[in-house]
């Protein structure tokens, strides 16, 4: 296990064993220019050394003799291992730097197939997850680059093996003067890495109150909230919270963002101390003639090899720096791969043919302490119209996520056709679904991608989207924008546009429409029109049941005088359904929903404009 006083060392660990993922050839190949960078150099301090030693004797006999004649060989060693050493470091370097790349690359896509993995949501509302997800997510940014790591890495190998080979050298002088260091180095670096992982961690990894901090600024600086903000004269306290959080923070990383006092003086004293002995032992040595000229020569061309090797340059710091998330997006795949549950069934294309059903369903949300959904008994005739209604915090939501796949349920079980969902593969259920949520996403691109999304392997038929576009009636829309169907939905982007809200409706409806094109057999709408008044919303669900009717469709809605065109009608209460019928029968019943639906059509005559017809 990985000592946790070095916080790196996981992540260097890790970077080794993925480069091989991502090429095997190039990562051979940077391994060898690695030995040839760290050996080249020491070749070049023996060959210097000895020539140093050689050339009084080169001198008294003079050009041609044989004394000569070896220092030109080893001016001409040193010459080429020189030359050798810049060509094959340039080429490191290069690899170095493509294999960086490729690792960003390699982690980025581990993360977005990671948090893509799951089939429901229930990962994206998790504490824990969320703090590893935004840890992970600053891969790239600032220091926070496993590419630097890589090329610091790159950088620091070499010069290590130097100081090894350089220690070697220096133990033919003394051995034990060379196992001090080939141990200080080391163990320098090692302690110096922790203290940049302490100060990393720190900066870098505040996940809970980094992702508060960055709320705040997201407020200021987006464009959805800027309204309210600035109506209700918010931005001062916006701001000053921003400050007063961003300071809390910055004065937590000033505490630690640098090397202990104790740390520093260790290292620095435990250099000055070596460097005096190993010194002193030498000139001693000269002095008394126990070593010769050449090879005290060699031995003080090694002693300052051994400071090539730094543990306190930008390198050592980005080797620490970038590697900090990367064993978090590692944990984030580990994590998020757990659990997944095997489907053993399939669905025919057609389903659902005869039914959907809710046994005994019951569902909590993660943390939650009282149930949603609670012994909820329900029936869906395939290819008829179902709406579900009753008040806020009834379950109509939790219903819809649960028959989506994006929540399991915590007991009993939604069958098709007798098939119990929790078998079938999530991905195969969905190409049966299309669905439109109450807060549907406008995605900031073209109006082809916006209505094809519902189908996505379907984006080139442009008359299927057409066809998708005409009963909403943005057909004319669609055409008079700049590019038509290629017009990007934003004005953030050159030759985009925005749209109205009852436009952005239309669009989002076009797609789930588009998706029934494309084969789904069940649609749901989970109160998409809420935003509209009552009377817009019940023209809309008209409007949609006339256009899809013969497919099993589910409307959701807490105004229960907007469904009354549906073949049945159920109302939600407390998780269980406590009136079910059609909209005469439960009118006749008197009970919830023909005591709200009158409230809410009296509301509605009385709000009507003069003269309009009821």
């Amino acid at each position: 296990m990985t000592p946790p006083s070095f916080p790196a060392a996981r992540g260097v660990l890790t970077v080794v064993r993925l480069l091989p993922r991502i090429s095997r050839p190039r990562t051979a190949l940077l391994t060898g220019t690695t030995l040839a960078v760290a050996l080249l150099p020491l070749a070049v301090t023996i060959a210097t050394g000895l020539l140093i030693g050689r050339i009084p004797a080169a001198a008294d006999a003079g050009p041609g003799s044989p004394e000569a004649r070896d220092a030109y060989l080893l001016l001409a060693a040193g010459a080429i291992a020189l030359l050798l050493q810049r060509l094959v470091d340039n080429v490191h370097r290069a690899l170095a730097l493509s294999l960086g790349r490729d690792l960003e690359l390699l982690l980025q896509d581990r993360l977005v197939a990671a948090v893509a993995r799951p089939a429901g949501i229930t990962h994206l509302e998790d504490d824990d997850v969320l703090a590893l997800l935004r840890i992970a997510r600053q891969l790239g940014m600032d220091f926070i680059r496993p590419e630097r790591a890589v090329q610091g890495l790159s950088r620091i190998a070499p010069q290590f093996l130097t100081a090894f080979g350089s220690s070697i050298v220096l133990g033919f002088f003394n051995v034990w003067i060379g196992l001090a260091w080939f141990v200080a180095w080391p163990a320098i670096f090692l302690a110096m890495q922790g203290e940049y992982g302490r100060m990393g961690k720190t900066t870098y990894l505040q996940s809970t109150e980094m992702r508060e901090t960055e709320y705040l600024r997201d407020l200021a600086i987006t464009a959805a909230p800027a309204k309210e903000l600035r109506v209700w004269g918010m931005m001062p306290w916006l701001l000053e919270r921003y400050d007063r959080k961003w300071g809390e923070r910055l004065d937590q990383s000033r505490r630690t963002e640098h090397v202990r006092l104790r740390t520093a003086v260790a290292v620095v004293g435990a250099l000055l101390a070596l460097t005096a002995v190993t010194t002193v032992a030498l000139v001693d040595a000269g002095l008394a003639g126990l070593v010769g000229f050449g090879a005290l020569a060699v031995y003080a061309v090694a002693l300052q090899g051994m400071f090539y090797f730094s543990a306190f340059d930008d390198d050592a710091a980005f080797v620490s720096f970038g590697t900090l998330p990367i064993p978090k997006v590692m944990d984030l795949d580990e994590r998020l791969e757990v659990g997944e549950r095997q489907a053993s069934a399939e669905l025919a294309p057609a389903a659902p043919e005869r039914a959907i059903r809710f046994e005994g369903v019951g569902f909590a949300y993660p943390g939650g302490h009282a149930p949603v959904i609670e012994g909820l008994d329900l029936e869906i005739e395939a290819g008829s119209s179902l709406a579900v209604v009753g008040h806020n915090g009834a379950g109509k939501t939790s219903l819809v996520k649960l028959l989506a796949g994006l929540y399991a349920p915590t007991a009993g079980r939604i069958t098709v056709d007798g098939t119990d969902l929790a078998d079938v593969a999530p991905v195969q259920w969905r190409t049966h679904l299309s669905a439109l949520f109450q807060d549907f996403t406008r995605y900031q691109l073209t109006v082809r991608d916006n209505i094809t999304l519902g189908a996505p392997h379907l984006a080139a038929d442009t008359d299927r989207i057409w066809k998708a576009c005409e009963p909403m009636g943005i057909r004319d829309l669609v055409e008079s924008l700049p590019d038509g169907l290629d017009t990007v939905l934003s004005g953030e982007f050159k030759g985009g546009t925005d749209l109205s809200g009852g436009q952005w409706q239309r669009i989002a409806l076009a797609r789930a429409l588009f998706a029934v094109q494309a084969g789904a057999k069940v649609l749901i709408l989970d109160e998409p029109a809420a935003a509209l008044d009552v009377r817009a919303e019940a023209e809309l669900y008209e409007q949609f049941l006339d256009i899809t009717a013969g497919l099993t469709t589910i409307v959701i809605s807490h105004r229960f005088s907007t469904v009354r065109r549906a073949d049945r009608i159920v109302v939600l209460d407390g998780g269980r359904v406590t009136e079910d019928g059609s909209h005469t029968e439960l009118m006749a019943l008197g009970g919830t929903y023909a005591t709200a639906f009158t409230l809410q059509a009296d509301r509605l005559a009385r709000t009507a404009l003069p003269g309009e017809d009821h």
